[in-house]
């Protein structure tokens, strides 16, 4: 559907809500922090899982949301982002919702191919290759930095061979409950 040029609320909000794919992925783009701006010389980029980010216009305006991106879903124009959830009455947690305007990239995903090219053209400065790669490593010895904070290590190394066993102990349980041939089939029954 072509983007409207009218002046009138009822069509500007369906060229809104019926957008294609290509033109809501361009609404779905947040600004970068004022050191990711003076560092790679843009504005704004597109909204990835895995950026780090912090929401700056939020309702309880009582604690500063910062976290990493879950989900994006560019269907209802949402980000959805880690820490930022709320209690239900039965008791579950959710994460909700937060536009993409309200949110502000304080460290990028760099892993994406296409998203090095695209700040490499966009960039006001002279990027090379080999600037965004120290990006990349400095964002790997980050996470390696986080997960060895993190509860989730424990001491106990399991080996490559544990797993192997496990799964063939469920192949072994799923070839026993669904017999391959006719004859089999037969037998079973």
């Amino acid at each position: 559907m072509k983007q409207t040029k009218s002046i009138q609320p009822r069509k500007q909000r369906k060229s809104h809500f019926k957008a294609e794919y290509h033109i809501r992925n361009r609404k779905m783009t947040a600004l970068l922090s004022h050191a990711l701006r003076e560092k790679y010389g843009i504005r704004r980029l597109p909204i990835h899982r895995n950026d780090k980010v912090t929401v700056f216009k939020n309702k309880s305006q009582d604690a500063e949301i910062k976290g990493k991106v879950i989900r994006v879903l560019p269907q209802r124009y949402a980000v959805h982002i880690e820490g930022h959830s709320k209690e239900k009455a039965d008791g579950t947690i959710v994460s909700f919702p937060v536009h993409p305007s309200n949110v502000v990239i304080t460290s990028l995903n760099l892993r994406d191919k296409k998203r090095r090219a695209i700040i490499q053209r966009r960039s006001r400065k002279e990027m090379t290759d080999e600037e965004l790669a120290e990006d990349i490593f400095d964002e790997d010895e980050e996470l390696a930095e986080e997960l060895e904070d993190s509860d989730m290590l424990e001491d106990e190394d399991f080996l490559e061979e544990d797993f192997e066993d496990l799964d063939m102990d469920e192949l072994a349980e799923g070839e026993e409950e669904t017999p391959d041939t006719e004859e089999d089939k037969e037998e079973s029954e």
